[in-house]
């Protein structure tokens, strides 16, 4: 190591270009790299930090704006689709020829990323609760999936009850499937 002395009025022998070369290198290699060590794995903990904070909601609106194929899988049911909507604690995935709502939580997400694509939030109902309302109010033809009951009914929601959700199928027969249970809820799309 050298030293540096302030004492002499004469020229500092160690200030030739070289000297300050191997300074310079030094503090690089030496403090440096420590320095930026440090800074990398500060980096690292503050990701993993945002990491453990992100909810599912937050996983699901990455996935829309991305334009991320998703797969949904509740028990046997599994669909794969483009994520289309979604709101606080529901994505929204269209397939081919299904419209499938799927309730997080509820339902295990498979991605395959994709480089282009993604849509914008908004338009749709912010919760499942009010999604399956909607689907009351439209009257529309749906497949309701409640795996660990091991169900899937078809029919019409004639009312989202406050723990049920009460279903007439096209026989006019009643079903009635606890609420905490319905994953998803599939349609078919209309041919465009």
């Amino acid at each position: 190591m050298r030293f540096f002395s302030t004492g002499s009025s004469g020229p500092d022998p160690d200030s030739s270009p070289d000297a300050l070369s191997d300074l310079a290198r030094h503090l690089r290699q030496g403090v440096g790299q420590e320095w930026r060590a440090e800074l990398e794995a500060t980096e690292f903990e503050t990701h993993q930090e945002r990491l453990r904070r992100r909810t599912l909601r937050d996983v699901a609106g990455m996935l829309l704006h991305r334009g991320d194929r998703l797969t949904v899988q509740a028990g046997s049911l599994r669909l794969s689709g483009q994520v289309t909507a979604g709101g606080t604690d529901y994505v929204t995935i269209n397939t081919r020829h299904l419209c499938a709502d799927a309730r997080l939580g509820m339902v295990a997400l498979r991605v395959t990323k994709r480089h282009s694509g993604g849509a914008q939030a908004g338009g749709m109902p912010s919760t499942w609760r009010a999604r399956l309302i909607q689907m009351e109010l439209t009257q529309e033809e749906v497949e309701v999936h409640a795996p660990s009951l091991g169900v899937s009914l078809s029919g019409r929601i004639r009312a989202v009850a406050a723990d049920h959700v009460w279903l007439v199928d096209a026989a006019g027969f009643d079903s009635y499937v606890p609420f905490e249970e319905v994953s998803v809820v599939t349609r078919a799309l209309s041919p465009d």
